[in-house]
């Protein structure tokens, strides 16, 4: 794969022959690039250009239509009391877990009063599968993924990266949103769809942050796919070392198959981070390693905590039955935040 810092360099040497060129073709863009290795999406630093910015005061929940491969799906978003339709907002999608809901997504993370301290619009798209033997929970369709619990990889289910793809054009045209701060959070299977859409939609989202998941290389599964981004992604997640369901030291089959540090590693050679980590400890039971310096000013950052299971950093309470506890010393909403405010397309 060519280094990201090599591309930059002829970038460079070719910029004065297409600057004159760039100038006039800049009068006659108007189309959005919706093709996924088209290159980053059209900005939308002015209102008037966003169909979404249409000056509608909405606030609270609201219910977007997605047209995907011969289906209409309902995905829902969350607008801050600061939201006017006029001044385009950052998004951040909060993927659920394995066996959940975008619902239940958000009552685990509490993303609503994140959004509303900081005025980040919060979407809610929801796995293509049915879990099995649930009553309603939801799954991510992991190409050559085993589910949680056991069950054997999906064949034949909805391309996942394709949905998001398609529910980020459905909220764009819908809602003032900033294309070029679109983020992307999730939690266990949500995490491991979220690393992958690190991989596969580098163009349309600027940071990612799994919690309790990260993967690299697209999946485990007996046939991972290569991650591949077209440009540096920063990633930040977190993993408790007493996490059951996504052992921090991998060995759960073909579902989980290395350790998280594993993954870190592998996103800082993806990203090109030039030098070994910095570890800090940030409280009594949480430590952070830092890889910064990556190409394109990115860093790659991971949160574990000694405490913590299968869990979110900071959610209400102390424990969830029968996945451990939850740390208190840290709140992942807010570290996300303050890491996705750092970049932009």
């Amino acid at each position: 794969m060519a280094g990201f810092r090599g591309a930059g360099v002829r970038a460079g040497r070719m910029l004065a022959v297409c600057a004159a060129v760039a100038a006039v073709l800049a009068v006659f863009a108007s189309a959005r690039l919706t093709a996924r290795e088209a290159g980053p999406p059209a900005t939308a630093g002015a209102a008037a250009a966003d169909t979404g910015c249409d000056g509608r005061d909405r606030q609270g929940w609201v219910t977007v239509p997605v047209s995907f491969s011969g289906e209409t799906y309902r995905v829902r978003a969350y607008l801050p009391r600061s939201y006017d339709g006029v001044a385009p907002r950052p998004l951040v999608l909060n993927l659920h877990g394995s066996d959940s809901t975008g619902t239940a997504q958000m009552a685990i993370t509490g993303m609503g009063a994140s959004a509303e301290r900081h005025g980040f619009v919060v979407a809610v798209p929801e796995g293509g599968l049915s879990h099995p033997g649930s009553s309603g929970g939801r799954t991510w369709n992991i190409p050559g993924v085993p589910l949680y619990g056991g069950h054997p990889a999906a064949a034949g289910g909805r391309d996942e990266v394709g949905f998001v793809e398609a529910a980020l054009d459905a909220l764009d045209r819908s809602l003032c949103l900033d294309d070029r701060r679109v983020y992307a959070t999730g939690f266990s299977g949500g995490a491991r769809m979220t690393s992958l859409l690190g991989c596969a939609l580098s163009r349309r989202i600027a940071a990612i942050a799994p919690v309790a998941g990260l993967r690299a290389d697209g999946t485990d599964g007996a046939r991972p796919a290569p991650c591949r981004p077209i440009r540096p992604i920063p990633v930040l997640t977190f993993h408790g070392l007493a996490d059951q369901a996504n052992p921090y030291e991998g060995g759960i089959a073909s579902r989980w198959t290395y350790p998280v540090t594993d993954a870190v590693r592998r996103w800082a050679a993806i990203d090109e981070c030039p030098s070994a980590p910095v570890r800090t400890r940030v409280s009594r039971h949480v430590e952070r390693t830092a890889y910064t310096g990556c190409a394109g000013g990115t860093a790659v950052i991971l949160y574990t905590q000694s405490d913590a299971g299968h869990t979110w950093p900071g959610a209400a309470g102390t424990e969830v039955r029968g996945f451990g506890r939850i740390n208190q010393e840290v709140s992942a909403n807010e570290l996300m935040w303050a890491f996705f405010s750092e970049y932009a397309l």
